[in-house]
């Protein structure tokens, strides 16, 4: 599930957003994924934990890959097992049942420098994720991937960059478009 670029007009800052590069991108996959601009948000002043959750929920929905019912499946989903991964990073997602309620997969990154107090740790990027079928299985492993380097972690942290998140993402997800195609190939036989 890899992420390609494409040029898009940009769009008036939001009030809540720190100041964003003059480069304005959308990243799409071939499997329908969206990351755009939009869907980025750098520079929030800390929330409680569960506010944090619904308002990743929330974009999730206003961005049209999810509907209403997948916000509160996102926090019995914390309930159930804490979303925060460590290292500052909090991925909240549905539940296994609110699946029919996601409309396309997609990824949202909201950013609070100060933090989020979540069970286990504070999060300063909070990415929330919406997986047609098993897709969120490979969006997981994506965030995983772009955040592997420590100093680059601590830099998507604090960033008021939006194209170099971008870039984090796409450079460590060309691995696995070169992997779709390859094994698009090997499945219908065009080697």
């Amino acid at each position: 599930m890899g992420f390609f670029f494409k040029n898009k007009k940009k769009n008036k800052t939001e009030e809540t957003m720190a100041q964003a590069s003059e480069v304005t991108t959308e990243t799409t996959t071939a499997d329908g994924m969206i990351l755009s601009r939009e869907g980025i948000k750098l520079g929030l002043p800390s929330v409680s934990m569960e506010e944090a959750i619904i308002a990743a929920g929330e974009l999730l929905r206003d961005l049209g890959y999810v509907d209403d019912d997948y916000i509160p499946a996102m926090i019995r989903r914390n309930e159930e097992a804490s979303v925060y991964m460590g290292l500052g990073l909090a991925i909240p997602h549905g539940t296994e049942d609110a699946k029919k309620n996601v409309k396309k997969s997609g990824i949202i990154v909201m950013q609070y420098p100060e933090g989020v107090e979540f069970n286990g740790g504070t999060a300063q990027l909070v990415i929330g994720i919406a997986g047609v079928g098993d897709e969120h299985l490979e969006i997981l492993a994506q965030i995983t991937e772009a955040v592997t380097e420590d100093e680059i972690l601590e830099k998507l942290k604090t960033t008021t960059d939006v194209a170099y998140l971008f870039f984090i993402i796409y450079q460590k997800s060309i691995v696995w478009i070169i992997h779709k195609i390859e094994n698009l190939r090997i499945a219908t036989g065009f080697l």
